[in-house]
């Protein structure tokens, strides 16, 4: 029997099934645009595969969830939604309790511990600390289509996640203090933090039509205005960072995933970030937490299947 992993974002939908041998197989990204709505998708990825038999399906959604009892499941930033009973019949699951679903971000913090060297990389080497960080919390920001965090406390019981909405809330007055007349453009986090908010950046500071994210991302390397505009944000995500460092304390690492996130951190631009960071940081109380903080990017778009399949293999 068979386990349907699937990470419903608001761009891509990223598919595995879970083996009974632990093993994920058939992994996919499909692009959401193709298809109406979630079911399409699924029943064409499952024919794809062989249409096994379905003991469960483990599936995070880049929107709030509610109560397993809750009925509905909608993604915040594409107009699909779906009945969890609909849901449970398409899928041809033995049960109410054979459906899990959960938000992306909470996956994608699931994942952490499970992530290899490949798909991961550090922004910045880092020496041993003194004593250990010890607290058992890291954090990870998603910046993609839009912007959430996934905060994991690893206990003696198992990992314990947080659920949030974190892109809806407004910027700080510092980040709003950094974009000047510029902030009217970023009414909320995500709006600046996404890849839609680098494309909106830089058509506030620049002028003229947006300029889609992955282009802008290519342009830096030989744009002045597009390097500039780059740099700009990666200054952006260190005041960020330190917003979230200090509301979640996640001394055992702070984690950037996203598309856009990539694009400003990774090859082939790779800002300077923990320079940016530690400047935004100053010399405030965080300096030495920050100073310690083991900082990452996820590399591999398809991270939080890695959650999904921890997920599922706790509840066998």
């Amino acid at each position: 029997m068979t386990i349907l992993l699937a990470d419903m974002g608001g761009t891509t939908t990223r598919l595995a099934l879970l083996r009974g041998d632990g093993e994920l197989q058939c992994t996919v990204g499909w692009s959401n645009d193709k298809y109406d709505g979630p079911g399409p998708l699924l029943l064409r990825y499952l024919r794809q595969c062989g249409d096994p038999a379905l003991r469960g399906a483990c599936i995070a959604i880049a929107g709030p969830v509610g109560p397993a009892a809750s009925d509905e499941l909608r993604l915040s930033n594409r107009d699909w939604h779906m009945q969890r009973n609909d849901l449970i019949a398409l899928l041809r699951l033995p049960g109410q309790g054979a459906l899990r679903v959960v938000n992306d971000l909470t996956a994608l913090a699931l994942a952490l511990p499970e992530l290899t060297a490949e798909q991961i990389r550090p922004l910045r080497p880092l020496a041993p600390p003194p004593q250990p960080l010890g607290n058992g919390q890291a954090l990870v920001a998603n910046c993609g289509t839009g912007f959430n965090v996934g905060l994991v406390k690893h206990t003696a019981a198992g990992p314990v996640t947080w659920e949030a909405e974190l892109g809806h809330a407004a910027l700080s007055a510092t980040i709003v203090a950094e974009l000047g007349a510029q902030a009217a453009h970023f009414p909320s986090i995500e709006s600046l933090f996404s890849g839609p908010g680098l494309s909106r950046l830089h058509a506030a500071r620049q002028g003229g039509a947006e300029i889609p994210a992955p282009s802008l991302v290519e342009a830096a390397g030989t744009d002045t205005a597009a390097q500039q505009t780059v740099t700009l944000m990666a200054r952006l995500m260190g005041l960020l960072a330190r917003d979230l460092i200090a509301a979640y304390l996640p001394r055992d690492g702070f984690y950037w995933a996203g598309s856009m996130a990539r694009g400003v951190l990774g090859p082939p631009v790779s800002t300077p970030f923990p320079a940016q960071f530690l400047r935004a940081t100053g010399a405030g109380p965080l300096r030495e937490i920050s100073e310690t903080l083991p900082l990452w990017l996820i590399t591999e778009d398809a991270a939080a299947l890695c959650g999904l399949a921890r997920l599922a293999r706790a509840d066998q």
